[in-house]
């Protein structure tokens, strides 16, 4: 059976079974049903490692565009590992990626430089983007605790659209620039963006990484950067990859991304190229696997 997929804006796609099945990247918000599925929301409790702080929140506004019947573009909120569903009869777990961590809670983790050889990040760029633009990587930032990520979770929905059953599962990341401006950090200002190089696993026909621009002519992420959330001026960053399946696939899935912080120097090189410095980042992602019935 050919799945069916939830009418969304697509900007990547979910192979499965030899049939595609949409993933869709919500960064603007999502339905009160997926806000609802995340458990365990964080506690306010801040905790840092060097360019790194951990300080999840409960869901709240973004500042960016909203889905339609909302205003504003929410988090999902806290700091939800896992959650287990049923599809097609057979238990699943989504989960957060290890990256190298211990336990069962994994974080994002922070990169001076992207690391990822599945992404590539450095080689996606310059096939994409090298003709026009320069990318200096300054290897991360100059002072400390410059990312605030106030949320990061995993969420299931589940729907039934023409009869058919549907669920979906994805996870969200939100994370806030403050930049250390004694040590020489650049101010969180309308110069600062996000690049981002993204790869979904699983399926017969897998595809290479992507520059996540949604198409655009220039590498930047769109939900990100210079932003206002109740009058006060923010530099951030919001993605909600996820998917919407139905129909008699088996499930196999990974997301991972990787994602920095970019300054546009509105300067160009000696052959006329806009120069771009890549600073800090981090790494994240999750997967969906059976579990054991």
């Amino acid at each position: 059976m050919r799945p069916t997929i939830l009418p969304r804006v697509s900007r990547r796609s979910l192979l499965a079974a030899g049939s595609a099945a949409g993933l869709t990247g919500l960064a603007s918000g999502l339905p009160a049903t997926a806000a609802s599925a995340a458990t365990g929301t964080g506690t306010g409790t801040t905790t840092g490692t060097g360019h790194l702080v951990l300080d999840y929140r409960p869901s709240q506004p973004t500042g960016w565009p909203g889905t339609p019947g909302q205003s504003f573009g929410t988090t999902i909120g806290g700091h939800t590992a896992v959650k287990d569903f049923t599809f097609n009869g057979t238990p699943y777990r989504v989960g957060l990626l290890p990256l190298g961590q211990s336990g069962d809670s994994p974080d994002p983790v922070y990169r001076d430089f992207p690391a990822d050889p599945d992404l590539a990040f450095e080689q996606r760029l310059a096939d994409g983007f090298g003709s026009h633009y320069t990318f200096r990587y300054q290897g991360g930032f100059r002072g400390r605790g410059e990312l605030r990520v106030q949320s990061y979770s995993v969420f299931v929905t589940e729907s039934t659209q023409d009869g058919m059953a549907q669920v979906g599962f994805g996870g969200g990341l939100y994370v806030v620039y403050e930049p250390d401006p004694h040590r020489g950090d650049p101010a969180g200002d309308g110069d600062l963006r996000w690049i981002q190089v993204v790869r979904l696993t699983g399926g017969p026909q897998e595809a290479p990484s992507e520059v996540d621009n949604m198409g655009r002519a220039n590498p930047y992420y769109l939900y990100g950067g210079l932003t206002s959330v109740d009058g006060t001026a923010v530099c951030n960053f919001h993605d909600v990859p996820q998917a919407m399946v139905g129909g008699s696939i088996a499930l196999d899935n990974q997301f991972k991304g990787e994602v920095f912080l970019a300054h546009d120097t509105g300067t160009k090189d000696a052959s006329g190229r806009g120069v771009v410095d890549i600073l800090g980042g981090l790494a994240y992602g999750w997967q969906v696997r059976q579990t054991a019935a």
